[in-house]
């Protein structure tokens, strides 16, 4: 995949007519960039003179599949084709060929070449192809010199090509230049992330910094909060690269949510010093709220971990960034802020009449005690009646069009598209893999007839076995067809029949071999492997079980296999969600008894559900990016419930220490909803609303004698 991932495709056409010096100029330029290699235009005069040396040289070792077709119905029909061909006004067959090579074992070969080599034909050694318009284009290749999914050089290299068309445009108006390649992609994806990290970090961090000076009216409460984020950061991306080893794009882009999260610890610290500063000491502050904390540190570590589970680089760093940021968050508010905190400004309660009011409210109105409950629970049944699954990858990302639509005009063209649909053949040996490709032919062509494929490509290349086999029908054809030359009037033709083996190796150190490398592998230990693309598949699910059915074949839809893998991963994680809801809930019950106990697990229940409602409602449907942020609403939402059932806190400390956590979450989290990824998008609307909804009813957990009268 990583070979296949560098390769590179130009199509590049002149403003009128098929002049190739235009084709010239756009290959001298990409020669000239360093950062790519094997950049390939026009076959030369020496290079085409190699070529038709080599299937010269081993003309007997390879037979094409219609040629071993005529052979095997006997030499007549090989006889008749080559007069065939001689008598044509348009083969061109001359002398010197029919003498050399009187059963035209080159010419058979190199036309079966043409016929699979899609709707890309050679002339003056360039690959065209027209368009319905009837504009010429002509074909390069080249390879990226690195990773297409390096960040810096992918970037470089765009910046230089698009300097490069620029350029080359401006020396020929009216041309046009068209590229296809994993580079492009992988380019746009990093720059929509870099996009996402300075201009939603930015906002994030500039939106937290002034609602916590709002709320404090001093600059050592918000220093305090820079300290435990900052040094929350650090320990995320100091044991994330001793870990991994780099950084991914997606921990960066979705580490913003960790912000608002790390600084929950500092404010509900801060918030219990700024209200009951002048009768406890700082020491007491902290006894007061440390099990809260220790609990809800603990809750969103774990429902980070088991973010883990995913099958993706950037989610996995993300879980280890968040576990390892967040618990040294926690741990400097415990060690260091009561000895910081020392002769913070005391200052009363902010909004503190309305916050009083809504406590009352819950304490004494059941319109909002019952009511409030029960319209989030009709809201998220609607919702979750209307919920979709959809575990299709490409909705996760809006590809650029530009880009998509070269894409589609080289296809059109080319006739060879980008879908990663192919089988492959393997074996202990390049002898073995060769012979298991032709016993799987008649495989493919069943699979053609059904209608499960359209058509597929086979490398020009045969097993020793199979080229012994074709000698054999060479020795039993060739007297016939000399004896009918000789009644046309040509004769003294001799048939070398003379072994001529092609092996892997020779093959693929030859000039034969350029444009079909690609579909031959080989590791140090000697086990081979050859690609078979497809295209026009209908039926993948049937092929995949015809490839199960052969030694040494699989079936790989790339495509297809990570949607299997996000629906696997999704319904485990959903499992795991129910499991952990349980666990919870009896925790709950067991510390606080049955009826207290089910109404602080409500709150979270209703968190979950209102977030897949908003979900479906803004038209996106589940999936595994959504359970991933399920898992944290859970494991964040569940933060204010315990921060209210805290027994050695009071109600309006709770409520406003609950309340800036949540607009610090809303702040960092909400952010993510303006991504240009929609996967990232969509997490950020599972999380914002789930989290809101967590806030609104977290005075449920407040204790009984909290709810008393007046």
């Amino acid at each position: 995949m990583q070979r296949l991932d560098r390769q590179l495709v130009w199509m590049v056409s002149p403003a009128q007519g098929d002049d190739p010096a235009v084709a010239k100029g756009w290959l001298a330029r990409l020669q000239g960039l360093s950062t790519l290699t094997a950049v390939k235009g026009p076959m030369d005069a020496e290079q085409q003179k190699k070529w038709g040396q080599f299937f010269y040289q081993h003309r007997n070792g390879m037979i094409d599949p219609q040629t071993r077709h005529r052979l095997s119905n006997g030499g007549d029909v090989q006889a008749n084709w080559v007069l065939a061909q001689l008598y044509s006004a348009f083969a061109g067959v001359s002398g010197v060929e029919i003498k050399n090579d009187p059963l035209m074992l080159v010419r058979g070969s190199q036309l079966a070449l043409q016929q699979n080599a899609s709707r890309l034909r050679m002339r003056d050694g360039w690959l065209m192809a027209q368009d319905d318009q009837g504009r010429s284009w002509y074909f390069i290749h080249g390879e990226l010199n690195g990773s297409s999914y390096n960040m810096q050089q992918s970037h470089q290299v765009v910046t230089d090509l698009a300097a490069l068309e620029k350029d080359f445009q401006h020396q020929f108006p009216g041309a046009k230049v068209m590229s296809r390649g994993t580079l492009f992609y992988s380019n746009y994806a990093s720059q929509q992330a870099k996009h996402d990290i300075s201009t939603l970090g930015t906002a994030t961090i500039l939106g937290v910094l002034l609602l916590i000076y709002s709320v404090f009216r001093s600059l050592r409460p918000l220093l305090l909060c820079v300290l435990s984020v900052g040094i929350g950061a650090l320990a995320g991306s100091t044991v994330t690269l001793l870990i991994f080893g780099e950084l991914h794009l997606m921990t960066l882009v979705m580490s913003i949510s960790i912000v608002g999260i790390s600084a929950d610890y500092t404010l509900y610290y801060l918030t219990e010093r700024m209200v009951h500063g002048r009768e406890t000491t700082p020491w007491q502050s902290l006894h007061k709220v440390l099990p809260a904390l220790l609990m809800a540190l603990g809750t969103t570590v774990i429902a980070y971990l088991i973010m883990m589970l995913a099958p993706f680089p950037g989610i996995r760093q993300l879980a280890v960034f968040a576990a390892a940021g967040l618990t040294a968050s926690c741990l400097t508010v415990v060690c260091w802020y009561p000895w910081l905190a020392c002769g913070l400004p005391v200052r009363p309660v902010p909004l503190m009449l309305p916050m009083m009011r809504w406590l009352a409210a819950w304490r004494s109105r059941k319109m909002l005690y019952i009511g409030l409950p029960m319209a989030l629970t009709l809201f998220s049944l609607a919702g979750l009646l209307h919920l979709k699954v959809n575990d299709d990858i490409a909705q996760l990302q809006s590809l650029p069009q530009d880009i998509q639509q070269q894409e589609k005009a080289i296809t059109a063209l080319t006739g060879q598209g980008i879908d990663q649909k192919w089988f492959v053949i393997y074996g202990d040996t390049p002898e073995q893999t060769l012979q298991r490709l032709e016993s799987f032919v008649p495989k493919l062509d069943q699979a053609r007839k059904l209608g499960w494929l359209g058509s597929y490509r086979l490398l020009p290349l045969s097993s020793l076995k199979q080229q012994d086999m074709d000698l054999k029908l060479l020795k039993q054809a060739s007297p016939k067809v000399v004896e009918n030359l000789a009644v046309a009037g040509i004769t003294k033709v001799q048939v070398d029949l003379s072994p001529m083996p092609v092996t892997p190796a020779t093959w693929l150190n030859s000039v034969a071999s350029e444009g079909w490398a690609l579909m031959w592998l080989s590791l140090p230990d000697g086990r081979s492997g050859v690609l078979v693309p497809t295209d026009g598949v209908k039926d993948t699910v049937a092929l995949k079980q015809m490839a199960a059915n052969q030694v040494g074949v699989s079936w790989v839809d790339r495509k297809a296999s990570f949607d299997h893998l996000f629906a696997f991963y999704r319904a485990m994680l959903g499992w795991l969600l129910l499991g952990a809801i349980v666990a919870i809930a009896l925790t709950y019950v067991m510390r606080l008894g049955l009826r207290r106990g089910l109404m602080s697990i409500l709150p979270s229940l209703l968190s979950l559900g209102c977030g897949l409602a908003v979900l479906t409602f803004s038209g996106h449907s589940l999936n595994l990016f959504s359970l991933l942020a399920l898992v944290l609403v859970l494991g964040i939402g569940i933060n204010y419930t315990l921060f209210f059932s805290n027994p050695r806190g009071t109600p309006l400390t709770s409520l406003l220490a609950v309340s800036v956590a949540m607009s610090t979450s809303l702040l960092t989290l909400g952010m993510l909803i303006f991504s240009h990824t929609q996967a990232i998008s969509s997490f950020g609307i599972v999380l914002g609303s789930g989290i809101f909804t967590a806030f609104l009813l977290s005075p449920l957990a407040m204790p009984p004698r909290r709810r008393g009268k007046k």
